[in-house]
């Protein structure tokens, strides 16, 4: 047995001796009642223990004054086991309710919550979630754990729910820090002395092993229950012993954690604070000054503090500690990302501090990870990309994964994708800079930059005509099969990828950008909305100038004028591809010359077809002079659409068949039939509008439909709700109303599948003009 004061606090402590012999000095409580009860009926402790279910333990501590005030359902299976009649019944519940204690908030000097947060924002959501809990519900003490990375703000949310909750329900508020990230955490014994004289233990009833402590403590909670909270936790092992099974109360647990190995238990993971939220607490901080001129550039600080409640917190106390400067002042400060972690201090806080504790929890291996991550260009990755930034397999990565994930210093979402908070991704950047040699950062840049830039360039090779498929050698860990995985991986690393091109131009390697860029244009029939086509091209045309290799600048040129055509910017599409020409004719390279006249007449034919017809009959020349397949076919599609343009609709038609009939006999081997079946859907597209011209509307309408089938047959959603647009305006022009509409929701239904909102938007438009033109 130990000697008192082994564990934990000491036990001479003089406070909290209420029941430590016989009652409270008064025959008039609860304690007095039952032992005169239990004499008067000749039962045993045990023969009352047995007939009611309470446990000896507990009876015996009700008869010496440990609970002045045991919960109902005590009362009645005791009253129930010593057969009382009415009145005494009565009495003694009586007697149980006077003794009930009501405080919502511990014994002065222990378990004593932080002080109310009077500047609270935000958490509605969580909060009220937390308050539809049902406390005591006869089913076990609920526990939440609220996890998630340091200065998100655990312990406020949790402290706050805890009042409201204890509030509501009649409940003492018990807070323990349980100082999970210090070098000396505190131990379990401890921190079950400190619950247990919050409960009103006596020392002489506190006993002296952990095991005894957590089983007085169980029983004391559900006599005096109570919303606990038990912030800061370590891990597993230190909570266990310090929860309740039983009890009309509730467990609030934070960590930096997710304690996955905790069972029965709520996990809520704490989100950063929506804009409006950090932007209402930063002016709570401020104050008055908010409304005015100090309070402009307010939304851009509460931006660059990521929603994160420490963060803002800060620099509200730095701006309102600083009377001469605005919001704009502070956010231009903060806007040099390689400066504004360390800049984010306030006297004694700063946000380093509370990533630094949780990444110094780490294993040697997950730290190396976590700072090696900062390299990603893009926000989210996957565990193949943080193995090629370790060097090792992809089980590796993964353990060192689910640590940092474990400690609240990533995220991670359905898809099983990763991603930093903005500001750890900052801290893991410094971290990097700071512990990795200048050579190994050099390293680790170009190598990562090449594998992502290597697989984009293999995932696109399915698009390009040419190959068809990915290398037939293919051998990195990821899932290049199919020209579904193909495109799936574009699209979902297309950040990384993307920004890896970025950082190559950055670094000067040239050749490898346009490399990339050569093989991944072909996708862009794929993804034609995304994003960052124009960029791609731009730095794209610039690396093959410096390259001094024209034949390539003129490539990305006109790539590049199809992008800026995609963008609404006729007049530079239009320049960058005559100066694609320009290039081409001097280095007598005639395909490049022929492309260059093509795009300037694509981006010429909306607007002025006139203007474009000659750039594009010249380039029809050229194309079939060096037999190029694809140059014959697009071209002669587009002298079609401009003559329709030019009101020569049968002309119009003539050479739409012709370009179909090239279109229809596709070169051998590779995946020319891939372009092809493009081809034969942009041709029949603009054949079915040449024959409306004309009022041929039974060929328009097979044309049409041939095009939309064939768009759905190769996954191009967004052609096919484009032609099926097309399409229902015809049917509904020759008054099939039913197919007409049908047709159009169809329209609808592709168009919300690629996200493009302005389509759709066109259609809820015209299908509202119609069903009012019905009714």
């Amino acid at each position: 047995m130990p000697t008192p004061g082994q564990h934990g606090e000491r036990l001479d402590d003089t406070s909290g001796t209420s029941g430590t012999s016989g009652t409270s000095g008064t025959d008039d409580t609860f304690a007095a009642e039952l032992r005169r009860l239990r004499q008067r009926s000749h039962l045993t402790l045990e023969r009352l223990a047995e007939s009611s279910g309470v446990s000896v333990r507990t009876i015996g501590g009700l008869e010496r004054g440990h609970s002045l005030g045991p919960q109902r359902r005590t009362v009645i299976a005791l009253a129930d086991a010593l057969g009382l009649g009415e009145a005494d019944r009565a009495n003694l519940e009586r007697l149980a309710e006077v003794g009930r204690p009501r405080p919502v908030t511990a014994p002065a000097g222990w378990c004593v919550p932080p002080r109310p947060v009077l500047d609270f924002a935000g958490r509605e959501a969580e909060l009220d979630h937390l308050a539809g809990i049902p406390v005591g519900s006869g089913t076990g003490v609920p526990v939440v754990v609220l996890s998630g990375p340091g200065g998100i703000g655990k312990t406020t949310l949790a402290v706050q729910a805890a009042r409201r909750i204890a509030g509501a329900h009649g409940l003492q508020v018990c807070y323990l820090n349980l100082r999970g990230l210090d070098s000396e955490p505190l131990d379990t014994a401890t921190a079950l002395f400190r619950l247990l004289k919050a409960l009103g233990a006596g020392n002489r009833e506190v006993p002296d092993d952990v095991e005894g402590r957590s089983e007085r403590f169980r029983e004391m909670f559900a006599e005096r229950p109570a919303v606990i909270v038990l912030d800061n936790v370590r891990d597993e092992e230190q909570v266990r012993p310090l929860l309740p099974r039983s009890g009309a109360g509730l467990v609030l647990v934070t960590s930096r954690r997710l304690l996955t190995a905790l069972d029965g238990v709520e996990r809520m993971p704490v989100p950063v604070l929506a804009p409006a939220d950090g932007s209402s607490l930063l002016r709570s901080i401020i104050g008055g000054a908010a409304d005015g001129p100090r309070g402009v550039g307010l939304e851009e600080l509460t931006a660059l503090c990521g929603g994160l409640p420490l963060a803002l917190r800060i620099v509200g106390n730095r701006l309102a500690t600083r009377p001469a400067w605005t919001a704009r002042d502070l956010a231009d400060r903060l806007a040099d990302s390689e400066r504004r972690v360390e800049r984010i201090r306030a006297g004694d806080l700063q946000i380093t501090a509370a990533f630094g504790m949780s990444y110094d929890q780490l294993s040697p291996s997950a730290r190396r990870l976590c700072r090696r991550l900062a390299l990603v260009p893009g926000p989210d990755f996957d565990a193949v990309l943080a193995a090629v930034l370790i060097g090792g397999g992809v089980r590796d990565a993964e353990e060192s994964l689910a640590e940092l994930h474990e400690l609240g210093l990533l995220s991670q979402d359905e898809d099983g994708r990763y991603g930093f908070h903005d500001l750890i991704r900052l801290f893991a950047g410094d971290r990097f800079t700071a512990e990795e040699e200048p050579a190994v950062r050099a390293e680790l840049t170009r190598s990562m930059t090449e594998w992502l830039l290597e697989v984009a360039a293999a995932a696109a090779a399915w698009f390009d005509p040419a190959c068809g498929a990915a290398p037939s050698d293919w051998h990195r860990p990821v899932d290049l099969s199919t020209s579904e995985a193909a495109e799936a991986w574009l699209r979902a690393e297309s950040d990384n990828w993307f920004g890896a091109v970025r950082v190559a131009a950055g670094q000067g390697w040239d050749r490898l950008v346009v490399e990339t860029a050569d093989v991944v244009h072909w996708f862009s029939n794929q993804w034609l909305l995304w994003a960052h086509w124009h960029e791609l091209f731009t730095l794209s045309a610039a690396s093959a100038e410096r390259m001094g290799d024209p034949v390539a600048h003129a490539t990305q040129l006109y790539n590049l004028s199809w992008a800026k055509a995609q963008h609404g910017e006729i007049e530079q599409a239009v320049a960058s591809a005559l100066e694609a020409v320009r290039i081409a004719e001097l280095a007598g390279a005639a395909r490049q010359q022929a492309w260059g006249l093509h795009f300037a007449a694509r981006a010429l034919m909306a607007t002025d077809p006139a203007a474009a017809l000659p750039h594009a009959e010249r380039s029809e020349r050229l194309f079939a002079q060096v037999g190029d397949w694809t140059g014959q076919t697009t071209v002669l599609m587009s002298v079609g659409i401009m003559l329709m343009g030019l009101g020569q609709p049968k002309a119009a038609v003539e050479k739409l068949r012709n370009a179909l009939e090239i279109a229809e006999s596709p070169p051998s081997g590779g995946a020319w039939q891939t372009i092809a079946d493009v081809l034969l859907i942009s041709g029949n597209y603009y054949l079915a509008m040449a024959y409306e011209a004309i009022q041929e509307d039974g060929p328009a309408e097979a044309s049409y439909l041939f095009a939309a089938t064939e768009a759905g047959r190769i996954g191009m959603a967004l052609h096919q709700g484009r032609v099926e647009v097309k399409l229902a305006q015809l049917l509904h022009r020759r008054d099939r109303l039913a197919e007409a509409t049908k047709t159009l929701e169809a329209a609808r239904a592709h168009f919300l599948h690629v996200q493009a909102s302005a389509e759709v938007a066109d259609v809820d438009e015209l299908l509202e003009k119609w069903s009012g033109a019905q009714t």
